[in-house]
């Protein structure tokens, strides 16, 4: 596991974002996502195996809470009306919904999971 971005090789995490601590990796349950807040967003970490992913904490069908969601051999669902996302990357698999979860970039530095946003002057 690399300190620098922890353990989601997804891809290289984007320069120039600002940061927030969430929580320590020891502290996400396998399969049974947890709950945070930073940077004024709520957040739903998820780990599965390894593998860890920070998504906003907000189900594109309605904007309802995943609070509740059940995650599975890969995939989460939201508790509200069944919409099916992939655990890694938030994309949808399975309706109400054709809009994928908002994932955003994460990375393990001190034994923290952090996760990064644009800065607000950004346009991205």
């Amino acid at each position: 596991m690399s300190d620098e971005t922890g353990d989601l090789p997804l891809g290289d995490c984007p320069e120039g974002l600002t940061w927030f601590p969430l929580c320590k990796p020891a502290q996400v349950p396998d399969e049974s996502p947890i709950f945070a807040s930073a940077g004024g967003v709520d957040l739903m970490i998820v780990r599965q195996g390894a593998r860890i992913a920070v998504f906003d904490d907000r189900c594109p069908h309605i904007g309802a809470s995943m609070m509740g969601a059940r995650v599975e051999d890969g995939c989460i669902e939201c508790p509200l009306h069944g919409a099916s996302f992939d655990a890694s990357s938030g994309t949808v698999l399975d309706g109400p919904t054709t809009q994928d979860l908002v994932c955003h970039p994460m990375r393990i530095r001190s034994d923290l999971i952090e996760v990064g946003f644009p800065p607000p002057e950004s346009s991205c």
